[in-house]
């Protein structure tokens, strides 16, 4: 007999000791035997969204500097349409950002960026209400 509350065993009933793997879960832990399926499963999804992640990383590095050469190319190409340019300036502005970056562009660059390209509408001091 355990004195532990029920209450407080995991998937394998494991207890936290020297020889069972901790797994951490938000503000939660969960405790495996090393012969626990449920862990042997884990593991191997990690392993494999791991390997995904690495490769996804290796073909956008790749890919990357190309479409954004034919970004780049084909904003320069389009007609000077007044309506357009903000668009194609925050949208090359935010494709440099994430070039400059090794990581995300970061929301106050966004927001930078976008406010730069489509300001709030201030108030007309000509035309307001007396």
């Amino acid at each position: 007999m355990n004195d532990k509350p029920e209450t407080e065993r995991t998937d394998c009933h494991a207890w936290p000791d020297a020889g069972n793997t901790r797994i951490g879960i938000g503000p939660g832990e969960v405790w495996h035997t090393p012969d626990c399926p449920a862990l042997t499963i884990f593991m191997i999804n990690m392993e494999a969204g791991s390997r995904r992640v690495h490769e996804q990383e290796a073909w956008a590095k790749g890919v990357f500097p190309a479409a954004h050469d034919r970004l780049k190319k084909a904003a320069a190409a389009l007609p000077a349409d007044p309506a357009a340019q903000p668009f194609i300036a925050a949208l090359t502005e935010l494709v440099q950002a994430q070039a400059d970056t090794t990581g995300f562009v970061v929301l106050h660059q966004w927001a930078e960026i976008l406010e730069r390209h489509f300001p709030p509408e201030l108030p007309d001091l000509d035309h307001m209400g007396q």
